[in-house]
């Protein structure tokens, strides 16, 4: 008897155990997702941003006439490009697909655009609501899925406010170095020599690391991390004044203003910020120019990580409204640190050298 009755409930569970299951999966954004922040969208860019429904058939069986609706939140626009998967839709704010049959172990996706709000208050969170229904041997099933998303609002005062304290630095340093005659302490040839320096940082190195970038991918930045801190430690063991390294890279982006026309407003001030952390820690180290190379391998280190850190976690989201992966973010601080690391140390040796060729 006992047989007879675990043979009738394996005859009655057996077809809902055999039976295929759809799973779904989202992806947003699509662009980089590997380095951008994910499932964050912010408000008021003009661009759509790619979404994709991922459908897999974690059963053993093929199911058929797979009918999937996306509900999309906050009122988005929406787009459906031109793709490989046809019988897409998109009405009101609802996209709706559908796919004839999906084999056992198999996957289907489709992608579709949304443009963010133009404006929201707040940081806020939306859903997208993806319901699914399909049939096997067995029936008609159904399944959804909820996929959360943080929508941002653009961050037009941190934009106006990173303008302004651009503006404030540049303007501080003007008046310290006309209030302590800090400029009439550089002679002509040290005036020459810092130019020099700035045109290969600005200018060659600048080209190297624009071209070869890629081609190292997320190392990319060591083409021009480790070249921009030897020629700052060059600069500050030759010309050996208060102010050198402030100078240097105020230089390098006047020479990028002219040569790759950078937005000078913006960038101009947080260039000097580099140069005056420098001539900072020159100061505390008490006047220490790069004369020892654990000096040198300071002052490198610290431009860097810090030029990578303003770069990812403020210029990144305040001015181009890009939000990288924390840490990807952090991956380049680092990368940026060993960079200068590097750059210090071989700066050390080659300035140590220059230096005893001038004296």
């Amino acid at each position: 008897m006992k047989l007879i009755a675990i043979l009738i409930l394996l005859i009655f569970f057996l077809p809902q155990l055999a039976a295929a299951e759809l799973e779904i999966g989202m992806d947003i954004p699509l662009t980089n997702k590997e380095i951008y922040q994910e499932n964050r969208l912010v408000a008021g860019v003009s661009s759509y941003q790619r979404g994709q429904i991922v459908l897999t058939n974690t059963g053993d069986e093929t199911l058929h006439n797979i009918l999937v609706s996306v509900d999309v939140p906050l009122q988005m626009d929406i787009e459906v490009p031109v793709q490989a998967m046809k019988n897409i839709s998109a009405d009101n704010n609802t996209v709706t697909a559908r796919i004839g049959e999906l084999g056992a172990g198999k996957s289907i996706s489709f992608i579709f655009s949304v443009k963010p709000p133009e404006s929201i208050e707040f940081k806020k969170k939306g859903s997208f609501a993806i319901s699914a229904s399909y049939e096997d041997s067995t029936d008609t099933h159904s399944t959804s899925y909820t996929h959360t998303v943080e929508v941002v609002p653009p961050p037009s005062w941190i934009t106006y406010g990173t303008v302004l304290a651009s503006i404030c630095i540049i303007l501080l340093a003007f008046l310290i170095a006309w209030k302590f005659n800090v400029l009439e302490q550089f002679t002509t040839i040290d005036l020459v020599t810092i130019a020099l320096l700035a045109g290969l940082i600005g200018v060659v190195f600048r080209w190297f690391w624009q071209t070869f970038n890629d081609l190292l991918g997320p190392l990319g930045g060591l083409l021009f991390t480790i070249p921009t801190a030897v020629l700052m430690i060059i600069a500050l063991q030759i010309v050996r004044k208060p102010g050198t390294a402030t100078l240097l890279f105020t230089v390098v982006e006047l020479v990028a203003l002219v040569v790759w026309g950078s937005n000078i407003t913006v960038w101009m001030g947080w260039y000097m910020t580099e140069g005056i952390i420098v001539d900072i820690l020159v100061l505390l180290f008490k006047k220490d120019y790069a004369d020892r190379r654990s000096t040198a391998i300071i002052y490198a280190v610290a431009r860097s990580a810090y030029a990578y850190w303003m770069f990812y976690f403020f210029f990144a989201p305040a001015v181009w409204k890009v939000y990288y992966a924390p840490w990807y973010a952090w991956g380049e601080v680092g990368i940026a640190a060993i960079g200068g690391l590097i750059g210090g140390a071989i700066g050390y040796d080659i300035a140590k050298k220059v230096r005893g060729a001038m004296i």
